[in-house]
């Protein structure tokens, strides 16, 4: 979030009014912050004492293990408010939030980066838009020896996924046996500025000549990312590129921590939880691997793994500066985790973090100058999706409750102006599903609406596939259960409702039912929300097609997944009997806070936030709770409405989501005339996509785009491109 901290503390500082809090040495704890003055809204007490007025609430900003602000939330800090704090460094990296790492309360702001005109100082060296001339190619190879394409194919896969989640243009080896011209084609004036070798690196596969290729590259200015460099008998090439002299395979990682000072690619790394990754339950030979890597003198270590038991902390992730440009190493792949913070309710941006860097490599390779496609439709930084799976009897029908609690909610979310995702459970058996609430909801502008399965069953997971030819009139719905059952005839009963099948599917429970995701295919669902961000750490749509990971589940079907980061509960089973937390009375505030905390943070590295809602009492709660539901979500929607963020429908950001996927940018940067680039629209019409530029744009021209506007960084083309356009444009800078 380099770029953009000063813009959000600018709207931080015109939603609250407030000043900063007391001026803190970079990580260290400060001294303790000044008393926050009474309001009526804010009972006096001295647990309150140490927290900060954040409009007219109170916020912790204390790292002293008391929930000062009585949320439930413990040592949690907004990064907003009061939690601005200085490091007394110049330019961009004298300001951030402050965080607490373990009982400390340190200001994590951003390392310098290369200087860009935007009217800040952001290689921190006292200057403002001292930018060296340039004349770059942003663009990524991925390329890797001819065993990683059998190998280690899933890892690939996961780079390219996560460099098109990123909207950064690359290019990938096709071929298994090019090998050696994709290495060529690196020393190619102004082809490419950034190299990633996925999977795992044998040095005998890669050999003098090779790793001068390599050198060579990063020595021009180039950046060179390489995964698991291994150490072969009389062959290190590979560890000699990356200023190492051992690789050591590890199962006893139980995470990955990221050091105080970081290079600048790894700029956006500006929370807790993106400074510590869990990855490991527990060590054994079934744990995810990791290779600690020993560095030579001069090598960076920018990340470190933690070893139960031991006072060994070995080097994951190091950093090797090379002539003009820098050669990285990662000791373990970034994108399987086999443990999580929490399931819900948490913020966890473990998958996020090698997207960001990546980002952050391609700006560094391109000193800065980039152009990627923007992860929200319009100029906003983030997207929030509220969605409601309605699956109770006070959800379809009105009661002592009142009107469905469906359409009490949409009531709340229209009033707002907040268009939410419906997920429906179409249960005819038990009798409560209503028909005439999917119409009014409908109605209310609340359609499209998702499906959310016929019988909502505990053991969706174990269903039999079936044939998929069921129907209502020959489905026996709980006395013969089929995952075709439920997912047909939900879509079925739902079209003949609203005249079109429904394209968002969430599966009971959030439960996966191992053929679920071609059955889905199939039947025409686009895009599912059906993990927690626990089991699925990603914050933006996840293209199941290409993927690596999970394919004895997804099956390279053609679907964008969207993790839940939220809900209205938490579930446990561990210790005993299945239970569950509901949002009520007393966790109300709890439940809201960790809301907005997962939004603010997800709206800094450009990500989603996905909410879930049950607009239901829920379980054995009063039929009061329902309005407790309702006000938490209102009360959300109030906070984040003045940020920077846009809410929209589920399908309605998935069909965003396939177009940007499908375009085709690239771009070139001179000092002299700035960006010239060309756009290509794919098989899907592209609706408000948005350019995310190195620099503040002046004046942007492109003669097929339309109406256009230029927000600063940003460029929306505020029209739908039509499917096969291709547009020219130019991006002033000066």
């Amino acid at each position: 979030m380099h770029s953009q901290l000063a813009a959000l503390v600018a709207t931080v500082a015109l939603f609250t009014g407030c000043a900063s809090a007391p001026a803190p040495a970079p990580h260290e704890a400060p001294a303790a912050p000044a008393a926050a003055t009474s309001s009526p809204a804010a009972p006096a007490s001295p647990a309150l004492a140490a927290t900060g007025a954040y409009g007219s609430r109170q916020i912790e900003t204390a790292c002293n293990g008391v929930d000062d602000d009585g949320d439930g939330l413990v040592d949690v800090l907004l990064p907003a408010g009061p939690n601005v704090c200085q490091t007394g460094r110049p330019g961009t990296c004298g300001q951030g939030f402050a965080t607490c790492i373990g009982t400390q309360r340190v200001c994590l702001a951003p390392p310098p980066v290369p200087e860009v005109r935007d009217g800040l100082d952001n290689d921190c060296d006292g200057k403002i838009d001292d930018v060296a001339p340039a004349h770059v190619h942003p663009r990524a190879l991925v390329l890797a020896p001819t065993y990683a394409w059998s190998d280690a194919r899933a890892d690939i896969d996961d780079i390219v996924t996560l460099l098109a989640q990123g909207g950064i243009p690359f290019d990938e080896q096709v071929d298994p046996k090019t090998w050696d011209a994709s290495l060529d084609a690196l020393a190619t004036p102004d082809a490419y500025t950034l190299a990633i070798l996925p999977g795992y690196l044998v040095s005998s596969a890669l050999g003098p000549a090779r790793r001068d290729k390599l050198r060579a590259f990063a020595e021009r200015g180039g950046v060179v990312v390489l995964f698991k460099p291994l150490a072969d008998e009389g062959a290190k090439a590979a560890l000699e590129l990356a200023g190492l002299r051992s690789s050591t395979r590890r199962h006893d990682v139980l995470d990955l921590r990221f050091e105080d000072t970081l290079p600048g690619a790894f700029a956006d790394l500006d929370s807790p939880e993106e400074r510590t990754l869990p990855l490991n339950r527990e060590p054994g030979p079934d744990a995810i691997e990791s290779y600690a890597l020993e560095p030579e003198p001069g090598t960076e270590i920018v990340a470190r793994g933690h070893v139960p038991g031991t006072e060994a902390s070995p080097a994951i992730i190091t950093r090797r500066a090379v002539g003009k440009g820098a050669v990285y190493a990662f000791g373990h792949d970034l994108a399987s985790f086999a443990h999580a913070r929490c399931y819900v309710n948490c913020f966890e941006p473990s998958g996020d973090v090698l997207r960001l860097f990546l980002q952050g490599a391609l700006r560094e390779s391109a000193g800065g100058h980039v152009v990627v496609k923007h992860t929200v439709p319009g100029a906003a930084s983030s997207a929030l999706l509220m969605t409601h799976d309605v699956d109770a009897p006070d959800a379809d029908r009105s009661g002592a409750w009142g009107k469905p609690g469906a359409l009490q909610m949409a009531d709340a979310e229209k009033a707002r102006g907040v268009p939410a995702t419906f997920n429906i459970t179409t249960d005819y058996v038990a009798g409560y599903f209503a028909p005439e609430m999917v119409t009014a909801l409908c109605d209310l502008g609340m359609c499209p609406i998702g499906a959310h399965s016929v019988v909502h069953s505990r053991d969706f997971t174990h269903l039999p596939r079936g044939t998929c030819a069921e129907t209502r009139a020959t489905y026996g719905a709980r006395s013969t259960l089929s995952l075709c059952g439920e997912i047909h005839v939900s879509l079925d009963i739902l079209r003949r409702i609203t005249g079109r099948s429904p394209r968002v599917w969430r599966s009971p429970y959030l439960e996966i039912n191992p053929a679920e995701f071609s059955v889905m295919a199939e039947a025409g669902v686009a895009y599912d929300s059906s993990f927690g961000i626990g089991d699925l750490p990603y914050n933006l749509p996840l293209d199941l097609e290409h993927f690596g990971l999970h394919q004895d589940r997804f099956q390279h079907a053609r679907l964008l997944e969207m993790p839940v980061t939220g809900e209205d509960g938490s579930d446990t089973s561990a210790a005993g009997p299945y239970h569950r937390q509901e949002l009520q009375p007393s966790s109300r505030a709890e439940f809201v806070d960790a809301w907005e905390y997962i939004a603010l943070n997800n709206l800094r590295n450009r990500s989603f936030t996905t909410i879930l809602v049950h607009p239901s009492r829920g379980l054995n709660q009063p039929i009061e709770n329902l309005q407790t539901k309702v006000q938490a979500v209102s009360e959300l929607l109030d906070r984040v409405a003045p940020l920077d963020l846009v809410t929209r429908r589920m399908e309605d950001i998935g069909d965003f989501w396939r177009a940007r996927l499908e375009a085709n940018l690239d771009a070139t940067y001179d000092d002299a005339s700035g960006y010239r680039g060309t756009l290509a629209i794919g098989k899907t019409t592209a609706p408000g996509l948005t350019l995310e530029f190195g620099d503040v744009v002046t004046r942007f021209t492109c003669a097929a785009c339309g109406p256009t506007e230029v927000h600063g960084k940003r460029v929306v083309i505020t029209g739908a491109l039509p499917v096969g356009t291709r547009a020219s444009f130019v991006a002033s800078t000066r």
